[in-house]
């Protein structure tokens, strides 16, 4: 009886040590990227859950969506997160003399502390550029489903097409 007990309590202290895999958790409590052009608008909002949420604003007609990352992408998009750091970039990066550019909004909320990255006509530095890049591979791995949810993406109007000028009211004599 004492034997097996030895043989047990050793063979619970080996396969407790067994390396565990490691998995980051997201580094912020909000993260979403809009992206706006000339054909297309939309905003993506990933959470410390596993559902990322997607806003197409244009073109019509407007639909929120829904996917779940899996373990692979959550790993990867974690990594992307942590290996770019936001403190260092300035809030605005545009390039006011072309119209009609790529526009793209990054804001980061985390413990009550938010930061907006604006980047407008390729003005972006490079690793901005990489980053906006390989978080368009990772969307593009999401299957996204239709939800009716109404999702707070934040503060978007930066992004978004001003709206059009009144009508002119004619004057009644």
């Amino acid at each position: 009886m004492k034997r097996q007990f030895i043989f047990f309590s050793v063979l619970f202290l080996f396969l407790s040590c067994t390396k565990k895999e490691k998995i980051d958790t997201f580094p912020f409590d909000e993260f979403v990227f809009a992206s706006e052009a000339l054909h297309s608008v939309f905003c993506i909002k990933f959470t410390k859950s596993d559902t990322v949420y997607y806003h197409r604003i244009f073109p019509e007609p407007v639909e929120n969506s829904y996917a779940v990352i899996n373990l692979e992408e959550k790993g990867e998009l974690n990594k992307l997160l942590r290996e770019t750091n936001f403190e260092k970039f300035d809030t605005v990066y545009a390039n006011h003399v072309i119209e009609d550019a790529q526009t793209y909004l990054i804001n980061i909320s985390n413990l009550g502390k938010r930061k907006s990255i604006y980047l407008y006509a390729g003005e972006a530095p490079k690793e901005l550029d990489r980053f906006i890049k390989s978080l368009g591979e990772i969307k593009g791995k999401l299957h996204f489903i239709p939800t009716n949810k109404k999702v707070d993406f934040g503060d978007l109007k930066s992004i978004l097409p001003a709206p059009p000028p009144p009508m002119p009211v004619k004057k009644v004599n």
